[in-house]
């Protein structure tokens, strides 16, 4: 229908003629209406039309904020995922299937209240909070997470309450330098409970580079080459000062006392103190036997 208008300028005549024309060219007569619609009004009788339309041949569609879209027959319903995040795929007969990417961005936070199984890669640039447990296979991108499951894997990397481990080896290794804030303690544990484990170096030496202070009542032991019941201590005294105990640059057996009948040379050797005039004041002969 041609468009309708009323310049300011126009007569009483002019709007008497265009309204006229409006109401029974445009409009129609609403005494031809079909006698099957109630509507009184040209609003009514389309939504009432609609209606008639879409329940025989048509259907709605609607989201969680209620907004509501009527298809009718021959439209077509269009079903888009989002990049890197949703896919849309549409397969007969009449089936829509919705679904995540291979590789999710979450550009925002992600909650999840149960558990979270990432298969491919996961990229969230906020946090996961509110997790049942993490089963991670691919790569897992995030400022944070927080779960409150017992157990989360990480690849190969498994978090079991305050347990870190390996589901395919017995070897933890960290490729960078380690600070542990807190003690430091390599003992028995859950997965050996009969036995303890040793703070080994792969080079056969662990070296330390700072001084070592041993705990009160703590001691040194050597197992010797045979791992049996018997080592050797080495202890102190309890200290009442502070003392230096200072091994010479020599290659030797250390004496000890009380073992008068041990043997401290290898040959025959003898002592000789001399005075300030070096005048031998006295010999001490040592012998090997």
């Amino acid at each position: 229908m041609a468009a309708r208008n009323i310049a300011q300028t126009d007569t009483l005549e002019t709007f008497r003629t265009q309204f006229n024309a409006l109401a029974a060219d445009d409009f129609g007569d609403i005494g031809t209406l079909d006698p099957s619609l109630t509507a009184t009004s040209v609003i009514g009788a389309v939504n009432e039309i609609n209606s008639v339309v879409t329940a025989a041949a048509g259907w709605f569609i609607t989201d969680v904020d209620s907004a509501i879209q009527a298809v009718g027959s021959g439209q077509t319903l269009t079903a888009l995922g989002t990049v890197n995040q949703t896919t849309a795929t549409v397969t007969a007969p009449d089936t829509l299937t919705v679904g995540l990417a291979n590789d999710v961005t979450i550009p925002n936070d992600l909650t999840v209240t149960n558990d979270l199984s990432v298969t491919n890669d996961l990229s969230v640039t906020g946090d996961i909070t509110n997790v049942g447990s993490i089963t991670a296979v691919g790569n897992l991108s995030v400022v944070n997470v927080t779960g409150t499951g017992p157990t989360h894997i990480l690849g190969t990397v498994q978090i079991s309450g305050n347990t870190i481990n390996s589901t395919d080896s017995s070897q933890m290794i960290i490729d960078d330098s380690l600070k542990v804030v807190g003690p430091l303690t390599a003992g028995v544990t859950t997965i050996n409970p009969a036995g303890s484990y040793n703070i080994e170096s792969s080079s056969g030496k662990t070296k330390f580079g700072s001084n070592i202070e041993m705990g009160v009542d703590k001691n040194i032991f050597w197992e010797g080459a045979t791992a049996n019941d018997f080592e050797t201590r080495l202890t102190v005294v309890d200290p009442t000062a502070d003392h230096i105990i200072t091994l010479p640059a020599a290659t030797g057996t250390v004496a000890l006392t009380g073992l008068a009948t041990s043997t401290i040379f290898s040959t025959s050797v003898s002592l000789t103190i001399y005075n300030s005039a070096g005048v031998a004041q006295k010999t001490i002969v040592g012998s090997s036997t």
